[in-house]
């Protein structure tokens, strides 16, 4: 059972790290720079601070968890809206990332924050990329969104009793998290070190794009999952 709360973790930490943000653009440009310590120390603090911020869900996520577990054992439309939220979330994001003129403005902004958090690293006499990463990852906290994503998506897990209330279960429950995020972030600097030589200029927009259609094609299995499994009949 302890082990299937890592496994848990590792998949949240590795599908919530997949959209591209500034931490993103950070692991690419080492890899694409053929750096992979430098690399490495961005993914680690990215993971270090995910395994905190989610651990911190966690834990302030008890009153929420209980209105969750009530509202799904209890009713038969929660489930179909929360489902049609995160369908919509999912449009959202994937056309941020797919379109071309979102797809360059996130770009953009993307890329301004972390050549930001580089300077203000410079600034305070810490320019090493481990600290870059962790500047980058704490910046995640002025979204205003970021925090009660997380609450809200560990506050699903543990209403669906796929997470264990407990302190042990949240700390490995975290460090899988982290973990996950981890992996996600080494495989595409591996990609990039492997590849870079015959990387083209539009790689990291190719990213972008990839993610768009990854999280579209995720709203459409879930839009036939509702259409499909749904009780329809019971919520009339």
């Amino acid at each position: 059972m302890l082990i299937i709360t890592v496994l848990l973790g590792m998949a949240g930490g590795f599908t919530l790290a997949i959209p591209p943000g500034p931490l993103a653009i950070a692991v690419m440009k080492q890899g694409i720079e053929g750096h992979f310590r430098p690399g490495l120390m961005v993914a680690l603090a990215a993971a270090l601070m995910d395994m905190v911020y989610i651990l911190l869900a966690t834990f302030a996520s008890s009153a929420i968890v209980q209105a969750l577990a009530r509202l799904i054992k209890e009713t038969v439309w929660f489930p179909l809206l929360f489902q049609i939220a995160c369908i919509i979330l999912l449009l959202v994001l994937g056309i941020r990332y797919f379109a071309p003129a979102q797809r360059k403005r996130a770009t953009q902004h993307d890329q301004k924050a972390e050549l930001a958090q580089e300077e203000r690293a410079r600034q305070m006499g810490h320019a090493t990329p481990f600290f870059t990463g962790l500047l980058i990852a704490i910046t995640n906290l002025a979204s205003p969104t970021f925090l009660p994503t997380m609450i809200a998506f560990v506050g699903f897990f543990h209403a669906n009793d796929w997470l264990h209330p407990g302190v042990l279960p949240s700390l490995l429950f975290s460090v899988g998290f982290g973990m996950g995020t981890l992996f996600w972030f080494l495989g595409l600097l591996r990609i990039l070190l492997r590849f870079r030589m015959s990387i083209s200029n539009d790689f990291i927009s190719n990213i972008y794009r990839f993610t768009g259609g990854t999280l579209i094609t995720f709203a459409a299995v879930i839009t036939y999952h509702v259409v499909t499994a749904t009780a329809w009949g019971q919520l009339m």
